[in-house]
């Protein structure tokens, strides 16, 4: 029987494999050198981040009050399209207070929607898509992160669960 461990080392220290034999009468181990493995092989890999100069250029630039002033009416008219909507489909609920929206669609369905001031976006965390942040981008909510706009992902993921298509008529 063979029990073995492997150490990993830089270049200056090569690989070593440790092997302990287990033999009847006695057992021998050979001596370990612990050296910190810096090889890029086993490293964990990081994003780099950028400036965020090019995000910068496409994001509308607002005020805090333009941006509070848009994204209340944003939330606001949501809000009366989902208690709209709510009229037909007695599975959606749709609440707003304070800046944050709770959307209950279907058993342990729940779609928060909150105003984000600091960063002067609007975040979503949906049961399907999981959270997103949207920034104002040309008058609409898209996310940077695959360009899809907030009310498109909306009336996509009601679809799929209400089983009808969804207009939402929100934009500015």
């Amino acid at each position: 029987m063979f029990r073995s461990g492997f150490r990993f080392c830089t270049a200056a220290a090569p690989s070593r494999v440790v092997v302990a034999s287990l033999a009847r009468s006695a057992v021998r181990r050979t001596p370990t050198l612990h050296i910190p493995c810096v090889s890029p092989v086993f490293r964990r890999g990081y994003a780099i981040s950028t400036t965020g100069d090019h995000v910068e250029q496409i994001i509308d630039q607002l005020s805090d009050n333009e941006y509070s002033q848009i994204a209340n009416e944003y939330l606001e008219t949501l809000s009366d399209e989902l208690e709209m909507l709510a009229e037909d489909y007695p599975q959606v609920d749709a609440e707003l207070s304070l800046g944050v929206m709770t959307l209950s669609v279907g058993e342990g369905k729940t779609y928060v929607i909150n105003k984000q001031p600091p960063n002067k976006q609007i975040w979503l965390s949906s049961p399907i898509s999981g959270p997103k942040r949207y920034d104002l981008i040309g008058g609409k909510w898209i996310t940077l992160r695959d360009n899809t706009a907030l009310t498109d992902l909306l009336e996509e993921e009601l679809l799929e669960e209400l089983g009808t298509k969804v207009v939402l008529e929100l934009e500015n």
